[in-house]
């Protein structure tokens, strides 16, 4: 760590910007183990671009403003999913009714806690009719026909489905990641990590797909070692209730999903305009003159 103070010449907030283009680079250059740290005379050599003052403070402002939206985006997304978590709360206890309704359906209590009187219980088995852990394949063993990823955390191969699935004819399907703990509602074809992931195919006869999801994604799945996490959630049961209100809580769920995606989308896209405004107002590529800003705070 090292504490700079900029001159007189140079903005505070364009230094700050123009340092991370060097982050790399600097952090190529750090010493120690317990604390790395980059040696002063790095930075007194580090060679700065050093437009005028006013095109400075335009600069730091132009990308402030990027950062900015960018982090608002961030908030609605946090707000999003803490709308969701109490969504799925309340439409597992009381059913697809408004958040706020006095007039709710009995109540009873049952093992996976209170629910509709209406409503019944059953186990997992009841809700997937099939459960195949992903058969270890090279991904040269088959012809992929757009392959949308899936488990997206670690490190594994790849899999990919075609029409020689035996899964093809029973969409869509839950992937869950027993190493990871992620579960995904996907359709044909799709691609799956190997760490003890799991294809289930849920029992369309008495569920919802969709609604099997969700229930499951409301099932709190601890840590018991390595890849016990698929055992823990096949003892587990899920709620029953009629298929008209599974799918208006899917439908209301996935109207939040669908949001929240949209947000994640405009998040990334906020990411890779701030990269490029980086990149180029700071090589000078694209410029910014004639801004007439007060010295940013």
């Amino acid at each position: 760590m090292v504490r700079i103070d900029p001159e007189k010449q140079i903005e505070r907030h364009y230094l700050y910007y123009f340092l991370l283009t060097q982050f790399d680079l600097l952090n190529s250059k750090t010493t120690g183990t317990t604390i790395p740290h980059v040696n002063k005379e790095v930075f007194r050599n580090l060679p700065i671009p050093l437009p005028p003052l006013p095109e400075q403070r335009a600069i730091a402002h132009v990308l402030r403003t990027v950062q900015r939206a960018k982090e608002a985006t961030e908030g609605v997304i946090a707000a999003l999913k803490e709308l969701k978590k109490s969504l799925m709360q309340h439409l597992f206890t009381y059913g697809p009714v408004p958040v706020g309704a006095k007039n709710f359906s009995p109540q009873r209590e049952s093992e996976i806690g209170p629910i509709p009187a209406h409503w019944r219980v059953v186990k997992f088995d009841q809700a997937i009719t099939r459960a195949t852990r992903v058969p270890k394949v090279k991904q040269s063993d088959y012809q992929p026909i757009g392959l949308v990823p899936i488990i997206d955390q670690g490190q594994s191969f790849i899999a990919g489905y075609t029409d020689k699935s035996p899964y093809k004819d029973n969409l869509p399907v839950i992937v869950f990641g027993d190493h990871t703990r992620v579960l995904k509602f996907v359709d044909f074809p799709f691609v799956a990590g190997a760490d003890g992931t799991q294809v289930l195919i849920p029992n369309s006869t008495l569920f919802d797909p969709l609604f099997v999801y969700y229930a499951l994604s409301t099932i709190d799945i601890p840590s018991r070692g390595y890849n016990r996490h698929f055992s823990l959630l096949r003892e587990s049961s899920l709620p029953l209730p009629p298929l008209d209100e599974q799918r208006e809580i899917a439908r209301m769920l996935q109207a939040v999903d669908a949001k929240i995606a949209a947000e994640e989308r405009r998040r990334a896209a906020l990411e890779e305009l701030f990269k490029t405004l980086l990149h180029q107002l700071m090589t000078g590529k694209v410029r910014v003159k004639g801004f007439h800003l007060p010295e940013l705070e």
